[in-house]
């Protein structure tokens, strides 16, 4: 579970940072990167996992596996950026370590482009 301060849970957020931020894309996700220098201390993460994803299990599954791996990233990511990560399909076919380093590579790459 991600710290509370650590998570984006505003609809409106999730709209600002999808139509505005930086899109990367990874094997098994898209990520979105948004720089907001005056508003927060702490770096935001959010989630967007679809049906498209797969059944109520796959998705849980894969939330779960997203969160672990962004646990371990949070002290890595500058304070006042806010990532959105969105899950495709494709991302069911790959184990725990595949998805960790594939996410990794993708957000530190979306900070880096988001010029935080």
């Amino acid at each position: 579970m991600l710290p509370k301060i650590n998570r984006l849970t505003s609809a409106k957020d999730f709209q600002t940072v999808t139509k505005t931020g930086v899109r990367v894309y990874s094997d098994g996700a898209v990520i979105y990167a948004l720089a907001n220098p005056t508003s927060q201390k702490n770096c935001q993460i959010g989630l967007i996992v679809s049906k498209i994803v797969g059944n109520s299990v796959i998705r849980h599954k894969t939330s779960r596996q997203i969160r672990n791996a962004m646990k371990d990233l949070i002290p890595q990511i500058p304070g006042n950026i806010q990532i959105i990560i969105r899950a495709l399909p494709e991302i069911t076919t790959k184990d725990f370590s595949e998805i960790n380093k594939s996410l990794t590579d993708a957000v530190l790459k979306s900070i880096v482009k988001a010029n935080v």
